[in-house]
């Protein structure tokens, strides 16, 4: 499985030193997109503007940069139907695309961001190696490092960059044998896949990186429209670090356990001046995946907002993949105010011990009773605060250090000792599964969410303002995924044409929901979804132009854009 490959990590790019480079001509296209009913948002594509910038470092050309959803692209859409699910296909027409490609171009670069790109992107490919195939194709993305082969097989792509970029994409250009770059996916001379075991390499120190392709990319047009639908502010989507340590199982993140690697806040204040000063941006979306893993440095680039905000720029900040809560402190909220966030979001994910568990998330007791404590400090702090529920949860496999180590006090507190005696499950059944040497947690059943809904409460008593529910789905690639094809919990036989959107607008769909436990069925995950939406205000990461704050979900029920 991709996610357990070694990764390879570099002090420095080694072909720095190279003098016999080729310059190739590059072409960057952004895959289009899928919606339910409407376009959301607009993504800035951080991804290839990294990459474009990293190759421009070694002499390549950026020839074109084609993004079909800019230009009113977004408000272009026709219907697509899988085998399984109807959505919307949103951007320019693939014919369109393929007549922006210069002919001069020695390589295409495409991303492919989200499991569902493959809906658009493999009919995309195929165009373009119809049109030029004498161009290569280099796939990379989130979809590229969970499901490389299926790219290759289907879409006539030529290779595939699982991981990190920047490094492999460049050794493509600069003409490395393609077997000794780690990282890529390709059908070799005799029509065979080869896949190197290896991770692509990755930079230790993530400064040695340019800038995100800020000469290529149309920022003038990207920032009218943030990546979480926020058009009442001219909004910049910048990451201040990669990386984060952790496993939770149902994480989607491809370098999940990768070495947390940050930017130095000198770096990104540099890049919010010049956003400020070029185009006039006042919004800054942080895309961290763990933000204030340390404090220190996510206090130093907080000071920096705070000092812009105090000589008269009135810039203000979000962070839509959640605050890490045990890494939060009474001081840290009151900076975050002070530095302008106009909404911050929780990752609790469940109110039960027991589900905390089984997604990998150790010290389950401390976590909540910390949860209700950094709760009450942003609350104070005059931040408005919404917290993150994940339903219908199916369960997972428990990590044997929380089961057997300092925290086995939480199964014995379940009634199970030290774990030694273990039943079968079924629909009346006990909490924990052993086979063979693996232990595995039951999900969220009807107790379950009631304990959830009650911590849900415990926490609008102290001023929460917001609850945002999602509900449990297994991405390729992720532990999660695994167990649920393991025990036959996945809603369709294949999953090859299974769409995960989730949409911005507070709509869910049930047809898409993609679980199916002895403990909830899919008609009950959305009715414990919908429950939440209907019991609490419900914050989702949009903002629109309507008093210039974040809508709840049911006003943005009532926006169409």
């Amino acid at each position: 499985m991709a996610l357990r490959e070694e990764r390879v990590l570099l002090d420095r790019d080694p072909a720095r030193t190279r003098t016999d480079i080729v310059p190739k001509n590059v072409t960057l296209i952004a895959c289009p997109w899928t919606f339910y009913e409407r376009a959301e948002f607009q993504s800035q594509q951080l991804g290839l503007g990294y990459i474009g910038a990293y190759a421009q470092s070694f002499g390549h050309r950026i020839v074109k940069y084609i993004d079909p959803m800019i230009n009113g692209g977004n408000s272009i859409s026709v219907p697509v139907q899988t085998r399984y699910q109807k959505t919307r296909r949103f951007g320019f027409s693939d014919e369109w695309i393929v007549g922006e490609i210069p002919s001069e171009t020695d390589v295409i670069g495409i991303n492919a961001p989200f499991t569902d790109s493959r809906i658009v992107l493999y009919p995309l490919i195929r165009k373009v190696k119809e049109k030029f195939p004498s161009m290569t194709v280099v796939v990379g993305g989130v979809l590229a490092t969970t499901l490389p082969e299926q790219i290759i097989r289907e879409s006539a792509a030529d290779i595939v960059v699982k991981g990190e970029g920047e490094i492999a994409f460049s050794r493509i250009l600069n003409g490395d044998p393609l077997e000794s770059i780690p990282g890529l996916v390709f059908k070799n001379k005799s029509g065979i896949i080869f896949e190197n075991p290896r991770r692509s390499e990755q930079l230790k120190t993530v400064d040695q990186i340019p800038p995100p392709g800020y000469d290529f990319r149309p920022m003038e047009e990207y920032v009218r429209w943030s990546p979480r639908g926020d058009r009442a502010d001219r909004t910049l989507s910048l990451i201040s670090s990669r990386g984060c340590p952790f496993t939770c199982e149902f994480c989607s993140i491809p370098e999940k356990g990768q070495l947390w690697r940050p930017f130095t806040p000198e770096r990104v204040l540099d890049e919010i001046k010049m956003a400020i000063q070029t185009w006039g941006v006042n919004h800054i979306e942080f895309e961290d995946d763990n933000f204030t893993l340390q404090e220190p440095r996510a206090l130093a680039v907080l000071q920096y907002l705070r000092e812009l905000r105090q000589y008269g720029n009135p810039v203000t900040c979000s962070f839509p993949n959640g605050i890490m809560i045990d890494r939060m402190s009474e001081s840290l909220a009151i900076l975050l105010k002070e530095a302008g966030a106009d909404i911050i979001y929780l990752p609790v994910e469940s109110g039960d011990t027991r589900i905390l568990l089984s997604m990998d998330k150790p010290q389950a007791q401390k976590h909540l009773d910390t949860t209700l404590e950094v709760a009450k400090w942003c609350v104070d702090a005059g931040l408005q605060t919404s917290c993150f529920f994940i339903c219908a949860y199916p369960g997972g496999r428990i990590n044997k250090k929380w089961r057997l180590g300092k925290h086995g006090e939480i199964f014995r507190g379940l009634g199970y000792g030290e774990t030694d005696q273990v039943s079968e499950w079924g629909r009346e059944c006990a909490y924990l599964l052993r086979q063979g040497g693996e232990l595995f947690m039951s999900g969220e059943d009807p107790q379950s969410f009631e304990v959830t809904l009650a911590y849900c409460k415990k926490l609008r008593a102290l001023g929460v303002q917001g609850i945002t529910p999602l509900i449990a789905t297994p991405y390729p690639g992720t532990e999660l995924y695994e167990v649920a094809e393991r025990f036959g919990w996945l809603a369709f036989p294949d999953n090859h044409d299974v769409l995960t959107t989730v949409s911005y607008g507070g709509t869910m769909k049930a047809d898409y929901i993609q679980l199916e436990t002895p403990w909830c069925s899919r008609k009950e995950a959305l009715q414990r979804w919908q429950l939440m939406m209907d019991t609490f205000p419900t914050f989702h990461n949009v903002r629109k132009e309507v008093d210039e704050r974040p809508l709840t979900g049911s006003e943005l029920r009532e926006v169409r854009v």
